[in-house]
């Protein structure tokens, strides 16, 4: 068989994301491979943001497999990376990963990262290319609690979204200072752009009087990587010091009632276990781990993965 590694062609989209569905789904033993989650829009948005990073492995017009990488200024953030499980264990994954390490030093990112499940053969594949293992990585759920008075007064103390283009522009500067304070070159606009459309999502925030504390990421809606049923932390980051706990409570609680709003049943996040703060209050707040996975990073460089940091964020 003759296969071919190339970039990700427009009209490839469907069978690039049926190959995603399929090889995650089966990886996890879901009785239905194909509807790994759900409604949630991954393979569209990653290359929508970043067509540049994306490619396939192809035989006699068919998609085997597909890899994507993610730029986020200093750091750069590769999958998933996905193949057909009727061609696991065949080298494709190896190859589909060789032009898109690359990517990351065209990019000029000063580091990169990835979350894997750590199996022996997936650490063993990544160490090839110069990751290694650092903290576990729960992605963690909680119910969304049904709307009361006290909820919607709370719901209040932060803002979804903005206004106009240059409303946008301005919040995406702030998140853009504040992400800089954990890992400098860190940039999170793009990320920020992808859910200017309102069906898909919103930036949610908390402020300090008119200074910005905290601010998420937050997919919801179908065609959203979080799909209609799931309010998902794509990222999330407030403010370090003594307040940082109380900002942090803030923030998802204004995260989860904008879900509410959105008729969302759960909220979902990933956290560093090397953040052990944040993951702690995640527990405390009622988020439950559903799946573990870990980061590999290249350099085995800490990142923003310490303790007092609290952020999370999902590399899947």
């Amino acid at each position: 068989m003759t296969i071919e590694i190339r970039a990700l062609r427009e009209g490839e989209l469907d069978a690039a994301d049926r190959v995603y569905r399929l090889a995650f789904g089966t990886l996890l033993g879901l009785p239905d491979p194909t509807r790994y989650r759900g409604d949630a829009e991954l393979i569209r948005n990653r290359v929508r943001a970043y067509p540049d990073g994306a490619f396939v492995a192809v035989s006699d017009g068919e998609i085997l497999g597909v890899s994507l990488a993610n730029n986020l200024g200093s750091l750069g953030v590769l999958g998933p990376v996905a193949v057909h499980p009727k061609h696991w264990h065949g080298g494709i994954a190896r190859r589909l990963l060789e032009p898109t390490v690359e990517v990351f030093s065209r990019w000029r990112n000063r580091m990169a990262g990835l979350f894997t499940f750590p199996d022996a053969g997936h650490l063993r594949l990544y160490q090839g290319f110069g990751f290694w293992p650092r903290y576990l990585v729960p992605v963690m759920t909680k119910p969304v609690a049904p709307a009361t008075e006290a909820r919607e007064e709370a719901d209040e103390d932060a803002a979804a979204g903005a206004g106009d283009a240059a409303a946008r522009q301005a919040l995406a500067a702030e998140c853009h200072t504040l992400a800089a304070t954990i890992y400098p070159g860190l940039d999170l606009r793009r990320e920020i752009e992808m859910i200017e459309a309102p069906e898909r999502g919103g930036v949610v925030v908390v402020r300090d009087g008119a200074t910005l504390a905290g601010f998420a990421i937050c997919h919801c809606g179908k065609g959203s990587e979080g799909g209609a049923q799931t309010g998902y932390l794509k990222f999330a980051l407030v403010r370090s010091g003594a307040e940082a706990p109380q900002y942090f409570s803030r923030l998802l609680a204004a995260a989860e009632g904008f879900a509410r709003r959105r008729g969302a049943a759960q909220l979902m996040a990933g956290v560093s276990a090397g953040r052990h703060r944040a993951h702690r209050q995640l527990v405390e707040m009622g988020f439950r781990t559903q799946l573990q996975g870990v980061a590999m990073h290249r350099p085995w460089d800490e990142a923003y993965d310490r303790p007092e940091i609290y952020a999370l964020d999902d590399w899947r």
